[in-house]
């Protein structure tokens, strides 16, 4: 049977990122993906097609209805991201002793990270960084994971999935691993680790509806919320006792004057209440058929907002949530735990604060602004760095790896992508040096 010298479970950013540079090394990868390869991006369906339960995972702890929103398609989460490129911010990482900085500058000519110009970013989100600097506050263009060369203008479709092929997803260097050798499996759900003597030696799992296993020198796993189910079947029952998700909330108001429905999402923004406060807050608004969700998901009486689905101006303010809750990984579609504390309500209400002054300021009324309930965009923390794995991201279990934003010491309340793949960058130089 074919051994591979490096088994990553999981394609998103992180598990496509060590697969990329461990091929490049001339090493030999299996990739295995649990979902499939959804081809027809920036439609509607394309967000229900390639997230886990079709983007409405839900919390045990009702009400109110609190969804997070993770990948289950080659490419992961990436597929449907914004796009927003900020990097990984130190203060989270320098209290586990992890530097990505030389990681994180090598990565930003790959990930495609750029500034984009006015013409691509919209004369709706320019006039709304200009509403937020007259009222005081520091706002500038963003950093984009977009080529802009393939950008379009008016077009918003980022969360939908790219079919212009201009923002980076993790297919890209996921594509790159597969002509560099590594063995990409999709519809492949890895359902346990293979152990000899304390080491992990390969995984199996289900592909295609048949049971399969693959061995290897070293496995990764790349799954985000799966990496908790694998660990625990492993023995490592601490695995997703308390977690974070990045809490968010969508406000949007109706202007004579702004709409920021055509304009891309996040490409200007401010950082400035990170450090002190634990959030940001950019321009970005749930696409008419996500609203029509959300609003339902409040109650009926909510779903007449729906009516200026393509008018609205929206802002978000997104949060460094305190770790709490439990992920239960054999539960489908309640799988997960998880409340929004005091303090992440008082970030969240500081935010919405900013967002509602914004929006008035570019001439919305009182009563066309929306708030939206809260919901978690980056379930992360579960494995983390310090408790679950070491510096290097390997777990008790000798060659057993965590490359997911699974293992970040605690909510970055920040975009994700940059993050993570610089964490894939920096583990794979670490095999390297094992593999040799």
């Amino acid at each position: 049977m074919k051994e591979y010298d490096v088994i990553v479970v999981g394609s998103g950013p992180g598990g496509a990122t060590v697969a990329r540079e461990m091929s490049k090394k001339g090493k030999k990868v299996l990739l295995a993906e649990r979902g499939g390869n959804w081809k027809w991006m920036g439609n509607t369906l394309t967000v229900a097609m390639v997230m886990k339960n079709f983007g409405a995972t839900l919390s045990k702890d009702m009400p109110p209805l609190l969804p997070i929103v993770y990948g289950n398609n080659y490419g992961g989460t990436s597929l449907v991201t914004c796009g927003c490129a900020v990097a990984p911010p130190k203060r989270v990482f320098d209290k586990v002793g992890v530097d990505l900085s030389e990681e994180a500058e090598d990565l930003k000519e790959d990930l495609w990270i750029h500034k984009l110009p006015d013409d691509l970013v919209g004369q709706g989100a320019l006039r709304v960084m200009e509403a937020a600097n007259d009222l005081g506050y520091h706002w500038d263009k963003v950093e984009k994971l977009v080529d802009p060369n393939k950008c379009v203008p008016d077009c918003a479709d980022c969360m939908n999935g790219c079919k212009h092929g201009a923002k980076w997803t993790a297919r890209v260097f996921g594509d790159e691993a597969v002509q560099n050798g590594t063995d990409l499996v999709i519809n492949t759900k890895i359902t346990a680790v293979i152990r000899d003597n304390g080491k992990a030696i390969g995984v199996q799992g289900i592909s295609q509806g048949k049971p399969v296993s693959f061995f290897g020198k070293t496995v990764v796993l790349a799954s985000g919320l799966g990496d908790v189910g694998l660990l625990r079947r492993a023995g490592i029952k601490d695995a997703g006792k308390t977690f974070a998700v990045d809490f968010l909330v969508f406000v949007g108001g109706v202007s004579p004057h702004v709409n920021t429905a055509k304009c891309q999402p996040m490409a200007v923004g401010t950082l400035e209440h990170y450090d002190s406060d634990g959030l940001v807050v950019l321009p970005v608004f749930p696409t008419w058929s996500q609203l029509a969700v959300l609003l339902g998901m409040m109650g009926p009486q909510h779903l007449p907002w729906e009516r200026n689905a393509f008018r609205y101006t929206g802002l978000m303010v997104k949060i460094q949530d305190e770790r709490n809750g439990e992920i239960y990984p054999e539960n489908k579609f309640f799988n997960y735990s998880k409340k929004v504390t005091r303090n992440d309500q008082l970030k969240l209400d500081k935010g919405i604060d900013i967002m509602k002054k914004i929006l008035r300021k570019v001439g919305c009324p009182d009563d066309s602004i929306k708030v939206l309930n809260p919901e978690g965009a980056h379930p992360s923390a579960t494995c983390r760095i310090g408790d679950i794995v070491d510096t290097n991201l390997e777990t008790e279990i000798k060659n057993l790896y965590i490359c997911s934003a699974s293992v970040v010491p605690e909510a970055l309340g920040l975009p994700m992508v940059w993050t993570v793949a610089s964490l894939g960058k920096r583990l794979s130089k670490h095999l390297e040096k094992t593999l040799d």
